[in-house]
């Protein structure tokens, strides 16, 4: 029977793609690696229904999660564990590296990163995967050396071992290595100096060291590909000279610290981009002009000779400027802004600035951050803002004035406003801000009500599973490409488009479950509203319920009265309530036992009466949670509630006085009820006594009353 061209083109089609899918393989898992992967996912010691795609029952090159095979030969390429670090209840207990894995013999990339209970040593034998290109052990639990068996990897151009317990030096037969692009070792417990023979790492263009114990010199100039160079923690001499730190003048992101920095260091980096520098002294001429144009400069926590150094003046390309606790006195130049209109961070945080504070126009489009905190500000806060900011912080200064205008911030996640002078009411506006997940405004003088508008804030009312994530700008790690593109940088790819990677915003003070805490790099998952230390008046809204996402509410130290509201018990992410040292009445509400995810409650300091609600929730607050509520029944744990010593300072109308009078007048409240209920019977009594007639229908109406509500009475006639 002939066959149809059609047919036949059809059938021919078919084969090719059949043949050449990168889908469909035409060989499958070789048994010896399957079972040396097996092997290798029992000595992770996994629990149940982690890496339940492998077993024996199924192909790894087609079902099982984290492996990739050559499509051609069947073998085993890739393995890939990570993202286990929030699920160690589900995810590794504890386990090992197993040396099974040095079976896969055309094993290329072995990434094992952000396994909790990922322990012991790196196994030597990985140095015989000579097809090996990326070796990525981060975030670990890890111990022992780094073993000189991976300088036989000769394909290498990928090693992060980074954020172990590693010990010992780092080989110098690194040096060594063919390919080798990306060098990352930070955070272990590495000693000893930085070998001199990495020089020979002629294309290597990412060296990170930072936080290991490594001293003696730096001598890099040999690198002549180098862009990244992260060497926090370095311990080098007082005063470094070039013999001991030398640089190529390739570098493009420098990141130092305990250093001091003279001009002379920046001699050949003509290219530099970035530079981030903690905890050092700046010692550069004022004459000074550097060869470079930086995007990015932080000097944190340096001394720096207390003013703005004049030779930022050249620099007109800044996109990032953090001058944080640098002890920096005076106004802030207009310059600073002016002279970089593509700054995306400003923060000059934590220093001694003073007058008015500036605020940069709208022609600086692109700002994300403006951290002005912890200075000595005084006066109005002008009324404009950079359009596209996210977080605004303006905290602990002595501005004064009503609250400016946020509404138009639309892309607002972050405001802090707190430990001012400002006064006026709430604005309602603020409602408007959708994306705003974390509101201070405590310790001020703000008056009125808490607008009911509050528990509609849209980020505060999503559950923690739908998401609050700030932008790239504020995450912990990210890379702004050539094309100043804004992207995370997950450790593996072609390094020669990144220009530099950036530490995000890095603290957030906050006062949550009774403390002053510091919250680094969570920005992503805290939610939080303080109010409190302020001159609030009337009752908690109700809508707050709907704040599923919030975490954190502190609203004490204010006038707020009335009950509190059972709707709180809704708030199923809430973590820390404080409503103490206000005026609330009432019962506390049966509905808080459905906060389960509650751990630090103070209702201290009311008018609070009747029984505590006995649920398990209750039981696990301390006693101090209810104290100073003298009508409040059964407090959570054996001791007894008491009057407590106040530990917060009163707000500004002598709450305490009132809360006295308060209490006084509560009880000739119902020594008035009682008495007026005995006046009004001896009232009735009397007059029944004087007039017959009246008495004569009272005891009628009565009998009716009786006759109708017992009719046994009836029935017999009486």
């Amino acid at each position: 029977m002939a066959v149809a061209p059609t047919h036949l083109a059809f059938i021919s089609a078919f084969l090719i793609i059949l043949f050449t899918s990168p889908c469909i393989g035409l060989f499958i898992c070789p048994s010896q690696e399957s079972q040396a992967l097996l092997f290798f996912k029992e000595a992770l010691k996994v629990s149940d229904g982690i890496l339940s795609s492998w077993d024996n029952r199924s192909d790894c090159c087609s079902t099982w999660e984290g492996i990739s095979c050559n499509y051609a030969t069947g073998h085993v390429e890739l393995v890939n564990l990570t993202a286990y670090t929030n699920h160690t209840e589900q995810g590794l207990q504890s386990g090992v590296i197993s040396s099974s894995l040095c079976s896969l013999p055309f094993l290329k990339y072995l990434i094992l990163k952000s396994i909790v209970g990922l322990t012991g040593n790196i196994p030597s034998c990985l140095g015989n995967l000579s097809y090996l290109q990326v070796l990525v052990l981060k975030n670990n639990s890890l111990t022992g050396i780094v073993p000189p068996a991976i300088c036989l990897l000769t394909n290498l151009g990928h090693l992060d071992v980074s954020i172990n317990q590693l010990v010992g030096i780092l080989p110098p037969c690194l040096g060594n290595l063919t390919f080798p692009r990306i060098l990352i070792v930070h955070y272990s417990k590495l000693t000893g100096q930085v070998p001199i023979s990495l020089n020979k790492l002629s294309l290597l263009k990412f060296l990170s060291i930072s936080g290991n114990k490594f001293n003696g010199s730096l001598q890099l100039t040999g690198l002549s590909s180098l862009n990244l160079l992260f060497a926090r923690d370095f311990s080098l001499p007082e005063n470094v000279t070039s013999s001991q730190l030398a640089l190529p003048s390739s570098i493009k992101v420098l990141w130092l610290s305990h250093i001091t920095i003279t001009d002379s260091l920046f001699d050949n980096l003509a290219e530099l981009k970035f530079l981030y520098v903690s905890y050092c002294v700046l010692n550069i001429s004022a004459s000074w002009l550097p060869s470079f144009q930086l995007a990015g400069l932080d000097l944190v926590s340096c001394s720096i000779g207390g003013r703005v150094p004049d030779w930022l003046f050249t620099q007109y390309s800044l996109q990032r400027l953090a001058l944080a606790d640098d002890n920096i006195v005076g106004e802030i130049p207009k310059w600073l802004m002016e002279n970089n209109p593509q700054l995306f961070l400003f923060n000059i945080s934590g220093n001694h600035f003073n007058g008015s504070l500036f605020v940069p126009s709208r022609s600086i489009r692109w700002m994300t951050v403006f951290d002005v905190s912890r200075n000595a500000f005084t006066g109005h806060v002008a009324s404009t803002w950079p359009p596209d900011l996210q977080l605004l912080m303006v905290n602990d200064n002595s501005l004064i004035g009503n609250i400016p205008p946020v509404g138009n911030l639309s892309a607002l996640k972050v405001l802090m406003m707190n430990d001012n002078s400002f006064r006026g009411s709430i604005p309602s506006e603020i409602v408007q801000l959708k994306q705003l997940q974390i509101l201070d405004l405590s310790s001020n003088n703000i008056s009125g009500v808490i607008p009911h508008s509050l528990g509609s804030l849209k980020a505060m009312t999503l559950p923690r599973e739908d998401g609050h994530i700030l932008s790239s700008q504020l995450n912990p790690f990210q890379v702004i490409t050539k094309d100043n593109g804004v992207k995370s940088y997950s450790g593996i790819g072609p390094i020669e488009s990144i220009i530099y990677q950036v530490p995000s915003h890095d603290e957030l003070d906050m006062t949550v479950k009774g403390l002053n805490l510091k919250y680094a790099y969570i920005f992503s998952t805290l939610t939080g509203m303080d109010l409190s230390n302020n001159q609030l008046n009337g009752k908690i809204p109700w809508d707050f319920g709907k704040l599923k996402g919030l975490r954190y509410l502190n609203l004490s130290m204010n006038n707020l009265s009335g009950i509190i509201p059972p709707s709180l018990g809704d708030m199923s992410e809430l973590e820390s309530l404080d409503l103490s040292t206000n005026r609330l009445s009432g019962k506390i509400p049966e509905e808080i036992e459905l906060a389960t995810s509650l751990a630090v409650l103070n209702l201290s300091n009311n008018n609070l009466s009747g029984s505590i609600p006995q649920g398990q929730q209750m039981t696990t607050f301390p006693n101090t949670s209810c104290s100073g509520n003298p009508y409040l029944e059964g407090c959570p744990l054996p001791k007894k509630c008491s009057w407590p010593e106040f530990t917060h300072h009163p707000p500004p109308n002598d709450m305490e006085n009132r809360n006295v009078d308060h209490r006084k007048h509560i009880v000739w409240y119902y020594i008035g009820v009682r008495l007026s209920h005995v006046a009004g019977y001896c009232c009735v009594m009397f007059l029944l006594a004087l007039r017959k007639g009246w008495r004569q229908k009272y005891f009628k109406w009565g009998d009716k009353i009786l006759k109708f509500l017992f009719p046994c009475i009836r029935n017999r006639g009486l």
